[in-house]
C-alpha cells in the first residue's frame, strides 16, 4: 500500500465545513490504496469544536497535532471567540488580518506544521504529499515539501485563492504577492478543483493543465445511520440552517422574508419554526429580535455532527443560505451535498451558477436569490401552503444520489494520487 502525507489546516476536533471533505478523504483513501498521516493543528486552534468528529478518523490512522500561532488561535487562546461574533468587530480584525498576514491568518501554522512533515518524511516511506485550502498557508507548505523531497504533490483547492478571488485585497502590492503564491501552487502540484469554475479559474489562470475536478459530496455511512429519523407529520412546519453565516452570509433577508409572510398570512405565526445552528455573526440575532421573530426563530451553537444530522432529518426543510456577493456565485457550498444526503426538500437562497443548477437538475427543492426578500417571502409562502396540504416531500425529487457519495470522491482522489506517482499528470 502507498502512502501519502495529508496537511490538513481544519481538522477533528475543529468543525465547521472545510473539516468534512478532507476527514472523508482521510476515511476512505486506505480502501483506494492508500495509507494516510496527518499533520493538522492542535484542536483548540479554530473557533469551531466538534469532540464527536473524532470517532470518525480511522483507528490506524496517524495525527501528528502541531503548535500554532494563527490568527484564530490567538483569539481562542485569549478568551476572545464566541460561536456568536461581532459583525463590525471581526470585519476589521478580518480587514486587518489580511493586510499583515500572507497569504492568509493562519501563516503562523506553516513553520510547525513544515517542521513536524519534514521530520516524518525523513524517515522514509513517503509516495506523495496533498495539501488542502484554505487555508492557503497549507499548500505553502506542500509546496516547500514537494521542493524538498521532489515527491509528487497534489494541492486539493476547496475554494479558489480566498485573497485574489473572493475577498478584497488590502492593496495592488498583495494583489501581486497572492498572484505569485497561486502561480507557484499551479506550476508545482498537481490540482483538484471542486465546481466547474474553481477549474475554469486554475486552468485559464496559469495555463496549469493538471487539474481534476473532484466535487463535495455526502457520506453515506452517516445518512444510513440517520435515515430511520423522520419529521413529524403534524404540527408547524419546521426549517433547519445548518452551518456557519459568515463571510457575507447572510439569515437578514430571509428573517424580513418570514416577518413578511407572518403579516400577509397570521396563520403562519406559530405554524413556521425555524433553527439556526452553527458559529455566526450577530447581526442575525439583531436582526430576528428587530423583526419580533424570536419567538419562532432560534439560534443555538455548534452541536455535534451526528446531532445535527438528526435535526436536519428531522426538518420538513432544509435551508441553505449562499453568499450575497457575485465573487461567490461559481461556489457550492458542502453542506447542499449533506442536504442531498439527508433527503429532505431544500430552499436554497442562491444566486445563478452551479449550485443553483444542483437544486434544480436534482428537483430538490425551490431556489431563489438570496438577497430579494419578497421573493423568498412568495416562496415560503408556497412552501407553507404544501406543508399545510400534506403534499411537501411529494413535490420534489427526494431520491439518492449514490454518485455524490464521499467514498467514491475518495476513490477519485485516489486516482489521482496514483496517476501522480506514475508521472501521468493529473
Amino acid at each position: 500500500m502507498k502512502r501519502v502525507l495529508m496537511v490538513i489546516p481544519f481538522f477533528p476536533p475543529m468543525g465547521g465545513g472545510g473539516v468534512y471533505r478532507p476527514l472523508s478523504f482521510v476515511r476512505y483513501l486506505p480502501a483506494n490504496g492508500w495509507r494516510v498521516t496527518v499533520i493538522a493543528p492542535r484542536g483548540d486552534a479554530f473557533w469551531i469544536r466538534d469532540e464527536s468528529l473524532l470517532e470518525r478518523i480511522p483507528a490506524d490512522t496517524r495525527v501528528i497535532r502541531t503548535e500554532t500561532w494563527s490568527g484564530q488561535a490567538v483569539l481562542r487562546r485569549g478568551g476572545a471567540v464566541r460561536q456568536s461574533r461581532s459583525s463590525q468587530g471581526f470585519g476589521a480584525l478580518r480587514r486587518l488580518g489580511a493586510t499583515v498576514m500572507m497569504p492568509d491568518t493562519y501563516v503562523g501554522w506553516y513553520p510547525f506544521a513544515l517542521r513536524a512533515a519534514m521530520r516524518e518524511l525523513r524517515g522514509g516511506g513517503y509516495d506523495a504529499i496533498y495539501s488542502t485550502s484554505p487555508p492557503e498557508s497549507a499548500h505553502l507548505v506542500g509546496a516547500t515539501l514537494h521542493r524538498r523531497t521532489r515527491l509528487p504533490w497534489v494541492a486539493d483547492f476547496r475554494d479558489p485563492w480566498m485573497n485574489l478571488h473572493l475577498m478584497d485585497v488590502p492593496s495592488p502590492l498583495h494583489a501581486a504577492f497572492h498572484r505569485r503564491l497561486e502561480r507557484m501552487v499551479c506550476r508545482q502540484a498537481e490540482l483538484v478543483a471542486t465546481t466547474a469554475w474553481s477549474e475554469r479559474l486554475l486552468r485559464c489562470a496559469w495555463q496549469a493543465a493538471r487539474v481534476t475536478r473532484i466535487s463535495n459530496g455526502y457520506d453515506g455511512e452517516e445518512m444510513a445511520a440517520v435515515a430511520s429519523v423522520q419529521p413529524p407529520a403534524g404540527g408547524p412546519m419546521r426549517i433547519v440552517h445548518a452551518g456557519m453565516l459568515t463571510l457575507r452570509r447572510s439569515a437578514v433577508p430571509f428573517l424580513e422574508a418570514l416577518r413578511a409572510l407572518q403579516d400577509r398570512r397570521p396563520d403562519a405565526r406559530g405554524n413556521i419554526d425555524v433553527e439556526f445552528a452553527g458559529a455566526r455573526e450577530d447581526e442575525n440575532d439583531r436582526a430576528a429580535a428587530r423583526l419580533g421573530l424570536t419567538d419562532c426563530v432560534r439560534f443555538v451553537d455548534t452541536v455535534a455532527h451526528t446531532d445535527m444530522l438528526r435535526r436536519e432529518r428531522a426538518a420538513h426543510i432544509l435551508l441553505l443560505i449562499k453568499h450575497a456577493d457575485p465573487r461567490y456565485n461559481g461556489l457550492v457550498p458542502g453542506k447542499l451535498y449533506e442536504y442531498i444526503g439527508l433527503r429532505r426538500p431544500v430552499l436554497a437562497l442562491v444566486p445563478p451558477g452551479e449550485a443553483l443548477e444542483l437544486v434544480r437538475s436534482l428537483r430538490r427543492g425551490e431556489t431563489v436569490d438570496p438577497a430579494d426578500a419578497a421573493a423568498i417571502s412568495r416562496v415560503l409562502e408556497h412552501l407553507y401552503d404544501l406543508h399545510r396540504a400534506g403534499g411537501l416531500d411529494a413535490a420534489f425529487d427526494l431520491s439518492e444520489q449514490p454518485q455524490l457519495e464521499r467514498s467514491r470522491l475518495a476513490a477519485r482522489l485516489g486516482a489521482v494520487l496514483d496517476r501522480a506517482t506514475e508521472g501521468g499528470g493529473a
